[in-house]
C-alpha cells in the first residue's frame, strides 16, 4: 500500500509540474490603460477593460482603494453581479497548447449590505469545462477568497469566461487578481488527479 501511495504521489507530482507554455492572462487586475475609473458599467460586447470583453449584460468596473477593503491586486475590480441584471460576465481568449492542463487562480469577494445577502456564486468555464465557485461574507466589508479552476486545453486557444447568473440586486460578486499557470497532464487519468486538487 505504501509503495502504491508513493507511486501515486510521484505521478501526481509529475502531472502538475510546470509546463513550458507561455500562456498568460492579460490585465488580470482589471486596470485601465491610463488613469483610474471610479465606476462604470461595461456592457456585453464592450472591450473597455483592456484585455477583456463583457458578456451577457457585462460587469461593473469599480475602483477600490480605501474603506478597509482595497482591491487584492492593483486598484480596480469587476463586479460580475452587474447592477440590476441577472446575468453578467467577462471573458478573454488565451493561447493554449493542446493536451496541457491550465489552472486559473482568482480572488472572489463579496459583502453584506445595500440589499445584498453576503453570498455569491460564479461560474468559470473554458474549452467546454466549467465549475461553480461560491463565497460568503456576512460583514459589511469586502472579504476575498482565493479560488482555482483547472481545465484541459483541446486546441491552440481557449476562451476563459467568468459569469454570475444570480439576481444582481441580492449579491455582490467581485473578481480580481486573475492568474494562469500551465501544468503537464500525461493523460486523462492524471488530469483527473490534478483537477481533484482544486475542488
Amino acid at each position: 500500500m505504501l509503495k502504491f501511495a508513493t507511486v501515486f504521489v510521484f505521478a501526481v507530482a509529475l502531472a502538475i509540474a510546470p509546463a513550458s507554455s507561455s500562456a498568460q492572462i492579460v490585465n488580470g487586475s482589471f486596470e485601465p490603460a491610463s488613469g483610474t475609473v471610479s465606476w462604470m458599467i461595461v456592457g456585453g460586447g464592450s472591450t473597455a477593460i483592456p484585455g477583456w470583453t463583457g458578456v451577457d449584460y457585462g460587469v461593473e468596473w469599480v475602483l477600490l482603494t480605501s474603506g478597509g477593503a482595497p482591491a487584492p491586486h492593483g486598484l480596480h475590480v469587476v463586479d460580475l453581479a452587474c447592477y440590476i441584471w441577472s446575468a453578467g460576465g467577462i471573458q478573454q481568449a488565451i493561447p493554449t497548447v493542446p493536451g496541457e492542463v491550465y489552472t486559473v487562480t482568482f480572488q472572489l469577494g463579496t459583502l453584506t449590505g445595500s440589499g445584498r445577502d453576503g453570498t455569491c456564486e460564479v461560474v468559470v468555464d473554458a474549452d467546454g469545462q466549467s465549475q461553480t465557485f461560491s463565497h460568503a461574507n456576512f460583514s459589511g466589508t469586502i472579504s476575498y477568497a482565493t479560488k482555482a479552476f483547472a481545465f484541459l486545453a483541446d486546441g491552440n486557444s481557449a476562451v476563459l469566461r467568468f459569469r454570475c447568473l444570480q439576481n444582481a440586486n441580492q449579491h455582490f460578486a467581485y473578481l480580481d487578481a486573475v492568474g494562469l499557470e500551465a501544468v503537464v497532464a500525461q493523460d486523462q487519468a492524471s488530469f483527473g488527479a490534478v483537477k481533484a486538487l482544486f475542488r
